[in-house]
């Protein structure tokens, strides 16, 4: 046990969350019917706390758990809001990469075009070919510049 000349206190030796644990501990071993047991009254009185005392300790750990657990499951709710967030995000983003690309292949075509050769040319159907197939993956409206 403790040497006789050793005086306990709760904030010396004992923190507040492992009294309440103890007390925890004491409870469950009861409930489970278990043959170990805590008596809790020589327990407070080997550390010098009243079991009120005790029991006020076990009940604000106890109050503190539950009001983390309830912030947890707040910051993993928003956690999940915040991950469909990227993910619509990440879907506008890729959508808009493919319309910077359609973009890019009519800007092709507009050069192509602007260098006055008449007609269509295997390039100008290339890019017209690719243009369509962008754009059907957009549902846009297909080009067709030669009929």
């Amino acid at each position: 046990m403790t040497p006789k000349n050793r005086s306990f206190s709760p904030s010396a030796d004992w923190r507040p969350e492992e009294i309440a644990q103890v007390l925890k501990t004491a409870e469950i071993l009861q409930q489970k019917g278990s043959a170990l047991k805590i008596n809790v009254s020589s327990f407070c009185a080997e550390i010098g706390l009243s079991r009120k005392n005790a029991y006020k300790h076990k009940r604000h750990f106890e109050e503190n758990q539950s009001a983390m657990a309830a912030q947890w499951a707040g910051l993993s709710e928003q956690h999940q809001q915040d991950l469909e967030k990227i993910r619509l995000l990440e879907a506008r983003l890729a959508e808009a990469e493919i319309h910077q690309h359609l973009r890019g292949v009519l800007r092709e075509l507009v050069i192509d075009y602007q260098k006055k050769e008449p007609g269509q040319t295997p390039k100008r159907q290339r890019l017209l070919e690719k243009y369509n197939r962008i754009s059907a993956s957009l549902g846009v409206e297909p080009l067709t510049l030669w009929e």
